[in-house]
């Protein structure tokens, strides 16, 4: 969890932490310069659709699955929905992203050649390497520039079309389909660019997506409330696609074993993560009838110790729990800290599509037939 001081900003506190203190106590420093940071954001997407800075294409269609605002949405998910649907018509998906958090970012690193793993957490990236994991019949590689990584890895492995994770901003590779996610509970979210908000460009960006998603749409109130807003932002009504979130299965992240959601019903837990959004993997945990009786939180793609799982052993003998549960993201990073005897669980999260479902198909098979 940060922590920052009450009073003033110390040096030793996190980026997050004092953008909290700023925004508590001098939000006009946040807003002011905000306003350069949008007209830059204005500008550079104006000088890609104007052609005075050039869009490279691969020889392959690119999918592009990205958003606007910092923190999760949902992007990984829905990267790995759509990489089963083209997988189930016969295609040979590459998978590309930037592979955030590992070590040396500068170099092209294959993740998976659709056959076997080539790497680790640390060397090409937690989420990464969950995507090869869950989809192992996909080439998954990292690299800073796309468009370069795309050539890269056609030059290892052939394949039938590329999936962009995080790309709505990285505007010097051509794109097919646009896809773009807005998470329908962080409305708030949308109430500016950094840093006096969460948005990495100005919400009328949105107009130049292909296709808008909305994910973890399980309440109506927020969903009509995030469509309003864009809608007036764009200028035009819009009809997203939906996607609702629901846990999957638990599995004891030293041994693999699995067990069904509603397994630790009634039971108290001790909650940790290091992702974007955990608010919403907390409501997940609820849902399956736990309560957390203790959360932690971390910086997304937090790279744990021996020391931080040591810290988390003792929070939970200190509060009486004998039940830690985490996302599938960070159990990657704990394994090797973990014994069997050590009752660390991590939950499945999955996404289903209850709207727009045969209008993305359709959209699917148009660019990749």
């Amino acid at each position: 969890m940060f922590f920052v001081n009450a009073t003033f900003p110390s040096f030793a506190v996190s980026p997050e932490g004092l953008w909290h203190w700023l925004h508590r106590r001098s939000p006009w420093v946040l807003r002011w310069c905000a306003v350069p940071y949008g007209a830059v954001g204005r500008l550079r997407r104006m000088a890609y659709q104007r052609g005075w800075l050039p869009q490279h294409r691969l020889p392959k269609p690119v999918i592009s699955v990205g958003n606007m605002t910092v923190g999760g949405t949902g992007k990984t998910p829905l990267v790995m929905w759509l990489a089963a649907r083209l997988h189930e018509k016969g295609k040979r998906v590459a998978i590309l992203s930037r592979g955030y958090g590992r070590q040396c970012p500068t170099v092209n690193r294959l993740v998976s050649d659709g056959v076997s793993l080539k790497g680790d957490w640390r060397s090409v990236g937690d989420e990464a390497m969950l995507m090869a994991q869950k989809c192992p019949w996909a080439i998954v590689a990292v690299g800073t520039d796309r468009y370069q990584l795309g050539q890269w890895v056609l030059e290892q492995a052939s394949c039938d079309c590329f999936l962009l994770d995080d790309g709505f901003q990285h505007l010097s590779l051509f794109r097919d389909l646009d896809v773009v996610l807005f998470d329908a509970t962080d409305v708030e979210g949308l109430n500016g660019v950094l840093p006096a908000g969460r948005m990495r460009e100005p919400l009328s960006a949105a107009k130049w997506a292909t296709t808008i998603v909305f994910s973890r749409t399980e309440r109506k109130v927020s969903v009509e409330a995030l469509q309003n807003r864009i809608e007036q932002s764009v200028g035009k009504s819009i009809v997203p696609l939906r996607l609702e979130t629901e846990p999957g299965m638990f599995t004891h992240i030293a041994t693999g074993e699995t067990q069904q959601a509603k397994a630790f019903k009634d039971r108290s837990c001790l909650l940790f993560s290091g992702i974007g959004n955990p608010c919403s993997f907390r409501s997940s945990i609820v849902s399956c009838g736990l309560t957390v009786s203790e959360e932690v939180r971390y910086p997304d793609h937090f790279a744990y110790s021996e020391k931080d799982v040591e810290a988390i052993c003792l929070k939970m003998r200190r509060s009486g729990l004998d039940l830690a549960i985490t996302t599938e993201k960070d159990a990657l990073k704990i394994k090797e800290h973990l014994t069997r005897d050590d009752v660390f669980w991590a939950l499945d999260v999955r996404v289903r599509m209850t709207q727009g479902e045969d209008q993305l198909r359709e959209q699917l098979h148009a660019i990749c037939p």
